[in-house]
């Protein structure tokens, strides 16, 4: 995906078991002094880390790098309230905020989703696997060895282990009836029950006549509904608004509903590109999103036909500059660039990836 930001690089060392970072009764709102880590109010935002040299919890910055501070490749938030972040390893953020390494993944692991009974699935190398809450590793979906190509003829429907995936395959959503949504180069499965069935394959090429795939970036709302955000393949360059897919429960393809115009967001909507995707557990969802240029990076949220600014960076905000936020602010003036990737859960935003904190932003 196309990066705004250019993150220097940190030590690479691993602290073993759990990190506190600097807090105290979250249950707070607005205002604050001294260490207080105070929760945000709605429409406020705050870092809820900052593990930068010098930040707030930079102690705990040799366990949070390798989750959210390179690029994302997934991230969910689990009925707990802990976030889990998938990076160079799986790291998990309590809502105490503790973070812990759950599992070492290396550069091979895309896309995350959680089970009801709290076993994390994610892509590994072209296949899907889960780990349940006791650590053990399980191979639902992919064949091992060679990997397919995009663009290549697929089943309609096939034993889940016995098809060939993409390398980078990854799931990011589980249907309120436990279907996992896998997003395979141009290719969305749906697996249940140990077979895939394949739900939509990408066709259409880009302005530039190159192919496009999916990447990380795709949602889930709470109805099964999924939102594709379609990229051109070779330039890494991220869709735009405008061509959002959804592909419904009963197979039905759509669109998003965009107005001409959404307040406080200059220019058009539909041609914002599209960092991150998150649904927000209803019949809608939350778009992380730029203009042409790089700037104006916002989230709005789409639901029922309507368009809402929830939080956009003041104007002359760089990557390339440590920015702190000590207590809540308006989320709609943020002194910060916002980070890669979404995640909803209760109410808040969580953004996490490309930058040097993580992001709390309350909705509701």
């Amino acid at each position: 995906m196309t990066l705004r930001a250019s993150l220097a690089a940190l030590a690479a060392v691993l602290l073993v078991g759990t990190v506190t970072a600097c807090t105290s009764d979250g249950g707070n709102q607005g205002g604050g002094h001294g260490n207080e880590w105070l929760a945000p109010g709605k429409g406020q935002a705050t870092q809820l880390l900052n593990f930068s040299e010098g930040g707030h919890d930079a102690k705990a910055k040799y366990v949070a790098f390798y989750g959210f501070s390179g690029v994302s490749k997934g991230m969910t938030i689990a009925p707990d309230g802990s976030t889990y972040a998938l990076g160079q390893r799986l790291v998990r953020l309590k809502r105490d905020r503790t973070l812990s390494t759950r599992l070492d993944t290396g550069d091979s692991a895309w896309g995350i989703a959680l089970l009801a009974d709290s076993s994390l699935v994610f892509g590994d190398n072209g296949q899907v696997k889960k780990i349940d809450p006791q650590g053990k590793e399980t191979v639902l979906a992919g064949a091992s060895g060679q990997h397919r190509t995009a663009g290549e003829a697929l089943p309609s429907s096939a034993p889940a282990t016995a098809v060939h995936f993409t390398a980078k395959a990854g799931p990011f959503g589980v249907r309120p009836d436990g279907t996992i949504l896998i997003a395979d180069g141009d290719t969305l499965w749906a697996l249940k029950d140990r077979t895939l069935k394949r739900l939509y394959q990408l066709t259409a090429k880009s302005a530039d006549g190159l192919p496009l795939f999916l990447a990380q970036n795709n949602a889930l709302d709470g109805t099964g509904t999924a939102y594709l955000s379609p990229e051109s393949d070779e330039t890494d360059i991220d869709g735009t608004l405008g061509d959002v897919l959804m592909v419904r429960s009963d197979g039905q393809l759509g669109k998003p509903l965009l107005p001409e115009r959404i307040t406080g967001l200059p220019g058009t909507p539909a041609t914002y590109r599209v960092r991150w995707l998150a649904g927000d557990g209803n019949n809608g969802v939350f778009a992380h999103v730029y203009d042409k240029l790089g700037g104006n990076g916002a989230v709005v949220h789409l639901h029922s036909g309507k368009a809402e600014l929830i939080a956009h960076e003041t104007e002359g905000t760089a990557s390339n500059k440590p920015c702190e936020i000590t207590r809540p602010v308006d989320a709609l003036h943020l002194p910060c660039n916002l980070p890669q990737a979404v995640a909803y859960r209760s109410g808040s935003l969580i953004l996490g990836g490309l930058a040097n904190y993580v992001l709390q932003i309350r909705v509701t």
